[in-house]
């Protein structure tokens, strides 16, 4: 990942890692991240000090949380991709730890906004089906 214009963004070798993990992403986590991912977005929501990066990752969220829960039987490509970036987001410890101020989220974002991206067409073909 490198910051460029105030915002991260994944390099071609982080892409290619992160496809990688997605295709061996364990979809039996799913029920759990199910859970989890609504709690920390609650979290997230209640604090004091939201900056447009993580408005906009809240958002995001909603969207790929809303598009997982109301298509079970979505094809298992695309839950890979969506639930790895929710696992992503769940994991405190990810490339830059939650806990460090302002930055903490910066790379969840950048995960989650490339698999929106990635998803484009398709979020928007189910949500007007």
């Amino acid at each position: 990942m490198y910051l460029g214009d105030n915002k991260f963004a994944l390099t071609k070798a982080d892409k290619l890692k992160y496809l990688d993990q997605i295709n061996k992403f364990d979809l039996s986590l799913k029920d759990k991240l199910m859970i989890d991912v609504p709690l920390k977005l609650n979290l997230l929501i209640k604090s004091d000090t939201l900056n447009g990066v993580q408005l906009s990752l809240i958002k995001d969220l909603v969207s790929l949380y809303e598009v997982i829960n109301d298509n079970p039987a979505i094809d298992e490509k695309v839950q890979k991709k969506i639930l790895f970036a929710m696992n992503y987001f769940s994991d405190e410890n990810d490339e830059i730890p939650d806990s460090i101020p302002v930055f903490g989220f910066l790379d969840d974002a950048a995960i989650v906004s490339w698999i929106i991206s990635d998803l484009k067409g398709f979020i928007n073909k189910k949500v007007k089906s």
